[in-house]
């Protein structure tokens, strides 16, 4: 028949386990807010310490031989310390939350004031039994101060909760409500456990609490996680359907129909590079994952052999490939290309060079593409309210680069100017060959 310190134990035991397990979790989860990743972190750490010095002390509770003596001391003190440290750390989760940059944490301070005494109060009972005493037979009793030890946690809880419902509205429904649930559950566990005694009622309701507040914190992630997916799908149709505009269409056809009778030879290789092209801006539509520079630089010849056919010698192109082997999104080069030739070249009276170099730069891999077309004002473009198609297929590249591999765009144009595009793909997110 099991006994109340094995069951205590047993339980702590396997609460250490989860508590690792979730804050190893916690720590290298993406998308999460750093600050409060560090103290949810820190909460499950300090659950996990309080739980493993409780084991300790009931283990052994009673024993004689000199690693019992030390461990139940150094276990019941470290209880009452990590309780302290679990009331900073968790008040410091809720600051994370409801603080604004530069804000002042005052409700930290409040609550490091209250852990401080408590914490000193703790040490000195190891001199002078005031909150706890240990007896010649190695067992744990209470002392005559132990309730201010308890009276000392209460600001703290009650200002939490007062920070939790003045703030509400910064919280999801289901976080707001387990956030309610790990705050109430250790004042009645304070409360029951003042009066009674054989149970660690505290740090398993403590426990319980942090389950559900990581089940919560998890199930959140996962529809982040299926929103941005979500949100990419809908990014990479749009720039694919961006790209495949109906007067280009249009332009390539009528070109093809005009060299069935000149040149057919031409007739048919304007017919590959057309199909080829399609076929590439419709792959991207099932892509997930990023592609080799080599087959964006691929679509972007297609493309570019298909305005030649139309432009002629009033299109230039230049290429200077030194930095090869990494990948990038899907269609990022593309809609930059052709908004360099549509906008920019094929508007200037005698056309224009399109330049694309690529080259390691001194963090990143970097992309310039370089037109000396009619340019435009950027400051004005960046400022436009309602952007038309072209910016809105700029916009969502811009943001599958950033999302996919924390790649950057800048422009700088001006009008009469030309227009230069420069992406930067840091090394480490740019995948290599």
């Amino acid at each position: 028949m099991f006994l109340n310190w094995q069951v205590n134990v047993a339980f702590e035991v396997w609460g250490i386990l989860f508590c690792l397990m979730a804050a190893t979790i916690g720590y290298i989860a993406s998308g999460a807010n750093r600050s409060r990743r560090l103290w949810l972190t820190g909460l499950f750490l300090a659950q996990a310490l309080e739980l493993l010095f409780d084991s300790a002390a009931w283990i052994f509770r009673g024993s004689n031989t000199l690693a019992g003596y030390y461990l139940v001391r150094i276990g019941n003190a470290g209880v009452f310390i990590v309780n302290y440290l679990l009331l900073i750390i968790s008040t410091g989760y809720l600051c994370s939350y409801v603080k604004k940059k530069q804000e002042y944490w005052i409700e930290l301070w409040i609550a490091c004031g209250f852990s401080g005494i408590g914490i000193l109060l703790t040490l000195t009972t190891q001199f002078y039994p005031l909150l706890y005493r240990i007896d010649e037979a190695n067992i744990y009793t209470r002392g005559d101060w132990f309730l201010l030890a308890h009276i000392l946690a209460f600001p703290g809880m009650i200002q939490e909760l007062v920070m939790l419902t003045r703030h509400r509205r910064c919280f999801e429904k289901d976080k707001l409500i387990v956030l309610y649930v790990y705050l109430l559950m250790p004042v009645a566990a304070l409360v029951w456990q003042s009066f009674f005694y054989g149970i660690s009622l505290l740090q398993t309701t403590n426990t319980i609490s942090l389950m559900c507040l990581f089940t919560v914190d998890a199930v959140r992630q996962t529809r982040q996680l299926v929103e941005k997916e979500r949100e990419l799908s809908d990014m990479k149709i749009q720039v694919v359907l961006s790209q495949i505009k109906p007067h280009f269409m249009y332009n390539v056809l009528n070109t093809i129909t005009y060299l069935c009778d000149k040149d057919a030879d031409a007739a048919k290789k304007a017919l590959y590079d057309f199909s080829r092209y399609l076929r590439s801006n419709l792959d991207s539509l099932t892509s997930r994952s990023l592609v080799p520079l080599d087959r964006e630089l691929e679509t972007v010849e297609r493309y570019l052999s298909l305005e030649k056919l139309r432009m002629g010698d009033e299109l230039n192109i230049v290429y200077d490939i030194e930095d090869n082997g990494y990948m990038l999104p899907p269609m990022t080069l593309e809609p930059f290309v052709e908004n360099a030739v549509a906008h920019g070249l094929a508007k200037a009276d005698e056309g224009g060079t399109l330049s694309i170099r690529t080259k390691a730069g001194e963090q990143a891999h970097e992309i310039t593409i370089t037109d000396d077309g009619i340019g435009f004002d950027v400051a004005s473009y960046l400022t436009r309210q309602e952007q038309d198609h072209k910016s809105i297929g700029i916009e969502n590249v811009r943001k599958r680069l950033w999302s996919m591999c924390q790649g950057t765009v800048s422009i700088s144009s001006g009008k009469g100017k030309g227009t230069v595009v420069l992406i930067r793909i840091p090394f480490e997110h740019g995948e290599k060959l």
